[in-house]
């Protein structure tokens, strides 16, 4: 009885070392579990370094009614929109130092800042060079380190090669970084515009990748998430941008609600390694054909502002962008 009694204990305590040496590798699992979970956490909240949102989304109200209205809408960061033909809060006839001064403290206000500025003109003609270095100018003037901009028609590349050194030493002047954004123009897709990137060869001149413009330039034929792998190296901004096409009509949509896989388009970005700047631009009230898109169904109201805001937000949460107190 005794043998066997000691026999038993001794199992018994072998089954409880085993025990705790399960114990301790299941410890070591979810410890490794929880460190994972730590990274793709650190990677999901990385990538974007600063999230703005478009104040086009207010086209048709007076600027500090948009600025106002992008406050409300829970950002803290305004890409103010001086787009020509598509929205202008800020015209390029009333840049001046004082309005700049102005424009600065109207955000200092409403508890705002602004990393980029959406300066777009036609870098292939005067006027639109003129313009841009003024916009250059308010930019850096209100604390904005990147302006966005078209390039121009594709036909006209000559000009924009001749404008582009004006460009460059106003950029080192002002220490601002120039994006030529994605624009069905001289800059169409990443693929088409990376070779125009190596040719330009200057740190204070990156891409501005925008997937609603890309896609709907492309009449739908392009992939988004395979397309902005080509312009990793020289991104600097995106554009989160979405839109259906259906037969020969394209709508700009809530972000989520349209045609553009971001849950691809994420992973994509994630393989550029760093944090990307980025702006939410939700023109809903933008629609038309495959040849010619217009605005003017805006202004539209505050309640369907805050709700395409909402479901674009939502939606990026859902999809691990943002966290739920963003």
């Amino acid at each position: 009885m005794t043998e066997r009694a000691y026999t038993m204990t001794e199992r018994a305590y072998a089954m409880t070392e085993r025990a705790y040496t399960m114990t301790e590798r299941a410890y070591a699992m979810t410890e490794r579990a929880y460190a994972m979970t730590e990274r793709i956490t650190e990677v999901t909240m990385r990538l974007f370094d600063s999230v703005s949102l478009g104040s086009n989304i207010a086209k048709g109200y007076p600027l500090p009614e948009a600025l106002r209205i992008v406050r409300e809408c829970g950002f803290k960061l305004v890409e103010i929109a001086s787009i020509g033909g598509m929205c202008e809060h800020v015209t390029p006839g009333e840049i001046t130092p004082e309005f700049i001064g102005a424009l600065a403290a109207a955000l200092r206000r409403e508890g705002l800042s602004s990393y980029a500025f959406a300066g777009h003109i036609d870098l292939t003609t005067d006027d639109g060079l003129a313009d841009l270095l003024k916009k250059m100018d308010l930019a850096a003037g209100i604390g904005c380190t990147l302006i966005n901009t078209n390039s121009g028609p594709l036909d006209r590349l000559g000009a924009f090669r001749r404008n582009l050194p004006t460009v460059v030493d106003r950029a080192e002047r002002l220490g601002l970084t120039v994006c030529l954004e994605s624009h069905g123009d001289i800059v169409g897709t990443a693929k088409q515009a990376v070779p125009l990137f190596r040719e330009i060869n200057h740190p204070l001149i990156r891409l501005n990748y925008d997937t609603g413009n890309t896609y709907y330039y492309a009449k739908g034929d392009v992939v988004i998430e395979d397309d902005i792998l080509h312009g990793l190296e020289y991104l600097a901004y995106i554009h989160i941008k979405d839109i259906s096409i259906k037969g020969d009509r394209a709508y700009y949509r809530p972000i989520g609600m349209g045609d553009v896989n971001f849950a691809k388009v994420f992973d994509s970005l994630r393989q550029a390694a760093r944090p990307i700047h980025c702006g939410l631009e939700i023109p809903v009230f933008v629609e038309g054909t495959l040849e010619l898109l217009s605005p003017d169904a805006a202004p539209i109201g505050e309640g369907r502002i805050h709700a395409a805001v909402d479901q674009s937000m939502d939606f990026l949460r859902l999809a691990g962008v943002f966290s739920e107190d963003s």
